[in-house]
C-alpha cells in the first residue's frame, strides 16, 4: 500500500508563507488605510477671509467664505448641481400623463461638480490656488501651514477682475471633511 506524500502539501504551505511575507502589514485598529502622501486630495476644505488692509476695511461688510474639494490638481465646488427641465417641458409631459399617454421621462444627468480652478505646490511648502470661476472665486490664493497646527492653513487671496487685483484678503483654510 502506498503512503500519501506530504511533499505537495509542504510545497503549498511554503509557497503561501513566502507570498504572505511579501504583503504589506495590516493596519492597526483605528488606523486609516490611506497612502502616506494622501493628506490633501479628496478632502473638503472650508475657507474664511477678512480684508487684509485698512484701505479695504471699507469692504468689511463683504465676506469671503466657502468650501472646495481637491482632486488631482483640480479645485472643485462641493455643491454639485444638475439641470432641471424647463416649465414648458414639465407642462408638456404633465399634459401627456393627464391624457393617459405613456411617456419616456428623461432623468437629469448625475450631479456635476463645477471646476473652480487648479492648485499646485510651490516652494517653501506653500500651495498656490488659481481660481477662475466668475460666480464664486476669481483670483490667486497662496496658503501655508499655520505654525503649531497640523491641519490649519493661513495665507492670502488676491481677488481679481480680469487681470486687475480688486481686493486682498487674509485667509484661513481648514479641512472639514475627508
Amino acid at each position: 500500500m502506498r503512503r500519501p506524500s506530504f511533499f505537495p502539501l509542504l510545497l503549498a504551505l511554503f509557497g503561501a508563507s513566502t507570498a504572505l511575507a511579501q504583503l504589506p502589514p495590516l493596519p492597526k485598529p483605528g488606523e486609516s488605510q490611506r497612502e502616506a502622501n494622501d493628506q490633501i486630495e479628496g478632502t473638503i476644505f472650508e475657507y474664511k477671509g477678512t480684508p487684509s488692509s485698512d484701505l479695504e476695511k471699507k469692504d468689511a461688510n463683504k465676506t469671503l467664505a466657502g468650501k472646495f474639494r481637491i482632486e488631482g490638481s483640480a479645485v472643485l465646488d462641493v455643491s454639485p448641481t444638475f439641470a432641471l427641465p424647463s416649465k414648458e417641458e414639465v407642462k408638456r409631459l404633465a399634459g401627456k400623463v393627464v391624457e393617459g399617454k405613456g411617456i419616456d421621462l428623461k432623468l437629469p444627468a448625475p450631479p456635476q461638480q463645477k471646476r473652480l480652478g487648479e492648485f499646485r505646490k510651490i516652494s517653501g511648502g506653500k500651495l498656490r490656488f488659481d481660481f477662475n470661476d466668475k460666480e464664486s472665486l476669481q483670483g490667486i490664493m497662496i496658503i501655508w501651514k499655520k505654525k503649531k497646527t497640523d491641519d490649519v492653513y493661513i495665507g492670502t487671496f488676491d481677488e481679481r477682475e480680469g487681470t486687475k487685483t480688486v481686493r486682498k484678503w487674509d485667509v484661513e483654510v481648514r479641512p472639514i471633511e475627508d
